[in-house]
């Protein structure tokens, strides 16, 4: 048998444009609906721009460092104090972190501490409301029997 020929994927230039030009034009009224009514027709790019505002991102990207050249004198020497101020910072965040975690847990404690100080209140409020009814019940007049 013999195999199918494989359709060809050539486009006219003429449609490809055409094609192109089209989906900029979408791209612009997606664009300009959105600068109107943003919470109604959220593009793509927008919600991309919010989000890293909102988590105070930076749009540009830093330039990573270039490092030290090779015949720097005493490149060791300033190698090993740029690991030190590294591990250093990073001993400081965990220091950091562990006074959070300890601060968090003494705020969680004493919010624990106050509601059941709050639920034994509510408890003796309401045991002394009933004993205040029961006395009240027990005040009331008895019923005599007429004869």
């Amino acid at each position: 048998m013999v195999p199918k020929k494989i359709k060809s994927k050539r486009v006219r230039t003429a449609h490809k444009h055409r094609i192109l030009g089209r989906i900029r034009d979408h791209h612009r009224k997606e664009r300009r609906a959105a600068r109107k009514s943003p919470g109604k027709h959220n593009s793509k790019f927008l919600n991309q721009l919010e989000a890293i505002i909102s988590n105070n991102m930076h749009l540009v990207e830093t330039k990573k460092d270039p490092g030290i050249p090779n015949e720097w004198p005493f490149k060791e020497e300033l190698l090993n104090e740029i690991q030190a101020q590294k591990n250093e910072a990073e001993e400081e965040k965990l220091r950091d972190k562990q006074v959070q975690q300890a601060e968090r847990a003494k705020a969680k404690k004493a919010a624990k501490k106050a509601e059941v100080a709050e639920n034994i209140a509510a408890a003796k409020a309401a045991a002394a409301a009933a004993a205040r009814a029961a006395v009240v019940v027990d005040k009331k007049p008895k019923k005599t029997s007429k004869k």
